[in-house]
């Protein structure tokens, strides 16, 4: 009767050898899917062993190195020197619907956009009128225009002729050797007929107003013309024509101009 009871005891045995065989094979699994359960603080995932097998990995992102290491970063370098040593086209080359003109309709110029015709000529008292002109500070990349404000003596009559005069005609000798210059050349003349009305001056100058010259040195002309006739004479303002049209925008990037050029909020150095 002994016998029976040492066999039951032996198959328990088994059976626990059997489940803690299981239960290892188990754990090893989870281990070799990435579960860490010093990290989680379960034994088991809460889903269980449900998924087992079935369940999708979760891409694990990459730990951040130093691209400086990477065998790779030459071939970037020369990448970028080639982009910048190329020129690409920045445009899309689908083919675009050509616009049709009909060049039976004329080209309108709207009133405002005339050239108001001539008006009363200023006479002034001789005396000395300030004119402005330009000087570079800086070196290279760093160096910008400044504008320089001078004298210049007046003999008296029409001072907005005049005035246009020298700044065409540009700095003297001994300011040249100064660094002073204008972006004004003598190919830029002016109309003799001219309006001011309501504190606007309207000048009538020709085309060469509008070439060579990037944008910077387009914006320096216009500052010259403005700063030199706004607070004289009652004029507030100065609006620019030619060809008998008003000027829109200057260069071959498209300058806009305002309604009316005022004084911009720029420094002026005294000489």
């Amino acid at each position: 009767m002994a016998v029976l009871p040492q066999i039951q005891e032996d198959k328990w045995k088994s059976l626990r050898y059997f489940l803690g065989g299981i239960f290892f094979v188990l754990v090893l699994i989870e281990k070799s899917m990435g579960f860490d359960p010093k990290a989680a603080g379960n034994l088991f995932p809460k889903q269980g062993f449900r998924n087992l097998g079935k369940q999708t990995s979760i891409p694990k992102f990459a730990e951040p190195t130093d691209p400086f290491q990477t065998d790779g970063f030459e071939d970037d370098l020369n990448w970028e020197e080639e982009v910048f040593n190329h020129t690409y086209p920045s445009s899309s080359t689908k083919t675009q619907s050509k616009k049709i003109v009909d060049d039976t309709i004329p080209e309108i110029t709207l009133p405002e956009d005339r050239f108001p015709g001539a008006g009363k000529r200023i006479t002034a008292e001789p005396g000395y009128l300030p004119v402005y002109f330009l000087k570079f500070y800086g070196t290279g990349k760093n160096s910008q225009s400044q504008l320089v404000k001078l004298t210049r003596e007046f003999p008296g009559g029409d001072p907005i002729l005049f005035l246009f005069q020298e700044l065409t005609k540009g700095p003297n000798t001994d300011e040249k050797t100064k660094g002073v210059l204008s972006a004004l050349t003598k190919k830029v003349r002016l109309e003799p007929n001219y309006r001011l009305e309501n504190g606007v001056l309207h000048l009538s100058v020709s085309e060469d107003l509008n070439y060579g010259g990037s944008i910077e040195i387009l914006k320096d002309r216009l500052d010259q013309i403005t700063f030199t006739y706004v607070g004289n004479f009652g004029i507030q303002g100065v609006v620019l024509y030619s060809n008998g049209e008003r000027i829109r925008s200057l260069g071959s990037d498209g300058l806009s101009l305002p309604d009316v050029l005022a004084k911009s909020q720029r420094k002026v150095i005294l000489f």
